[in-house]
């Protein structure tokens, strides 16, 4: 059987120059710095270490929070 792992990134209050009070990621996750791709990197290396060694796994990196299509398009690529 096929297993599916997603590992989770968090990239709060990217490209939302907005601060209302339903979504504020600064509240919502405690973190005012923006997520940088060396942090990512770790992030998916400590993921990727718990995984168990079986050939049939499916990984995923999914982000969330933020608001993608406000980051500049250089930033998304």
């Amino acid at each position: 059987m096929k297993r599916h792992y997603i590992i989770p990134i968090f990239v709060p209050h990217r490209g939302c120059p907005h601060d209302c009070i339903f979504c504020n990621q600064r509240r919502i996750t405690g973190r005012r710095e923006s997520t940088d791709e060396r942090e990512i990197q770790g992030i998916i290396e400590k993921y990727l270490a718990t995984f168990p060694p079986e050939a049939e796994i499916h990984k995923e990196i999914a982000f969330y929070g933020g608001s993608f299509t406000g980051i500049p398009l250089g930033e998304q690529k």
